[in-house]
């Protein structure tokens, strides 16, 4: 299919995507899964919240779940700096579930563990956890400098705190890597 064809084809599931006619939502999400690219995701993450039936949001968040293209992570990542905690949890919850290895962002996981809920914290501890080397020394030792300076700004132990410890072994592990 010819450039043109395929953006024009693009710019009709966007359109389709922002209709109030569910039936016309339902069919636009169909033809993502087979037609769409990393252009649809920000009308995907739309449908995840507003007042659209259940049945719509949930097909939106299992197909951003599902995404294989490594175009899409520059996407991902801007929605991972956003306010919006359920779409940021939805974004670590893709990076696990589409075994992205998307190390160079590491730094960008620990930020999100840190600035995040409980359930974040969780998914972006996964997503570390899964990562696979050779790691940059640079990366890991920013990472391991903002959760020394989040530590040293709050002395209350949460549930969160614990992750975020085990993030800090995990990155230890990490950085032995790089050394040995």
């Amino acid at each position: 299919m010819d450039k043109n064809k395929q953006d024009k084809l693009i710019q009709d599931l966007i359109s389709d995507l922002k209709s109030k006619d569910n039936k016309v939502l339902a069919s636009a999400l169909k033809r993502v899964r087979s037609k769409g690219n990393e252009a649809v995701l920000p009308s995907l993450f739309e449908l995840t919240d507003g007042n659209y039936p259940d049945k719509i949001k949930e097909e939106a968040k299992t197909i951003i779940l599902e995404l294989k293209s490594t175009a899409a992570i520059p996407y991902l990542l801007e929605v991972l700096k956003g306010d919006n905690s359920a779409h940021r949890e939805l974004v670590l919850s893709a990076f696990w579930h589409s075994s992205f290895n998307a190390k160079e962002h590491l730094d960008k996981f620990v930020q999100a563990a840190i600035k995040g809920s409980y359930m974040e914290a969780l998914e972006a501890h996964t997503v570390i956890d899964n990562l696979d080397g050779p790691f940059d020394e640079v990366i890991i030792i920013e990472s391991q400098l903002l959760l020394k300076k989040y530590f040293s700004e709050r002395k209350e132990k949460t549930d969160k705190h614990d992750l975020l410890l085990s993030i800090v072994s995990t990155l230890d592990q990490y950085e032995k890597s790089v050394m040995d």
